[in-house]
């Protein structure tokens, strides 16, 4: 249940990032960098939560993790390509 709420606040932040960043002016592509970062920071954060609080292995953390960073980023990359198409 953790992970699944996890990454549905990466995919609430990026939708926040696109829409509030392109309305303030940044380019997608910064925008694209600055959440790659942002979401890298907080999944590592997390994962080392579960390692020292939860008492999670490593090895189930990476692979854990690697899911959270994985589907907000792919998300990115889909919207990406989707959104330079219509264009």
């Amino acid at each position: 249940m953790h992970t699944t709420i996890i990454i549905t606040f990466g995919l609430i932040l990026l939708a926040l990032m696109l829409f509030i960043g392109e309305k303030i002016g940044f380019s997608r592509h910064t925008l694209t960098y600055s959440f790659i970062i942002l979401w890298l920071a907080l999944t590592m954060i997390n994962g080392a939560i579960g390692v020292v609080t939860a008492g999670q292995s490593v090895t189930t953390e990476l692979v854990v993790g690697s899911v959270v960073f994985g589907i907000p980023v792919a998300s990115l990359v889909l919207f990406m390509v989707f959104s330079e198409e219509l264009q």
